[in-house]
């Protein structure tokens, strides 16, 4: 955090206090902002804001399916490589 939390004012990260109002700054509610946008930054919507604010949307959408293709088990790919298989074959059936 680079304002004062009451009134606004920028401040150096050594104060301890605002030269403009007086309060003082809290460590422990910087350290939770930021522990709760990093925790924010794994959920479901995290990831998603991430991949759509990037600028290459294509690779960082890639890059993230990279990441949980590697954390996936070898039974867990071919479950859903059977999902998938099992879909596609029921869409062509229909057409």
């Amino acid at each position: 955090m680079n304002k004062c939390s009451v009134c606004g004012h920028d401040r150096n990260d050594r104060d301890i206090k605002c030269p403009e109002c007086g309060s003082f700054y809290s460590k422990i509610a910087e350290i939770i902002a930021e522990q709760e946008a990093q925790e924010e930054m794994q959920t479901f919507r995290g990831r998603c804001k991430r991949i759509f604010n990037s600028a290459d949307v294509k690779g960082e959408l890639l890059n993230e399916v990279m990441l949980i293709r590697a954390g996936l088990t070898k039974k867990a790919v071919f479950a859903l490589f059977v999902i998938f298989v099992f879909v596609f074959a029921l869409v062509v059936s229909v057409i």
